[in-house]
């Protein structure tokens, strides 16, 4: 917002574009995020922890009195936490590279309020 801002104060053009990832944090495949955490160095007790708290997680949907079978989830980081929305920023950390190897400033922002509204 703040360089949107300043290019309109100072009359030059910008090209604005959101994009709306939907489900987005559902689709963060865990083996590519601790991939991609080790590659930024983490490592160690720190990726240890990391992966003990996003793997494990079940799943199970209830349709009235009716009940799936449970199943592990492969993906996705946990809603409502601090570091969901952190995750996701990391893991779609390649996405800015690609685009500024283009010339284009990206800004990311990642929250999870939609989600917390719906629980």
């Amino acid at each position: 917002m703040n360089d949107w801002t300043l290019s309109v104060t100072s009359k030059t053009g910008i090209s604005v574009a959101y994009i709306d990832f939907s489900h987005a944090f559902d689709s963060v495949t865990h083996v590519q995020l601790f991939a991609r955490l080790h590659s930024y160095g983490i490592r160690g007790d720190l990726l240890r922890w990391l992966t003990e708290y996003f793997t494990g997680c079940t799943h199970q949907t209830r349709v009235g009195f009716s009940m799936s079978d449970v199943a592990e989830l492969l993906s996705g980081v946990v809603q409502g936490s601090g570091i969901g929305p952190f995750m996701f920023l990391i893991y779609i950390d390649d996405l800015a590279k690609l685009l500024e190897s283009h010339g284009i400033t990206a800004k990311f922002f990642a929250d999870d309020v939609y989600n917390r509204l719906l629980i």
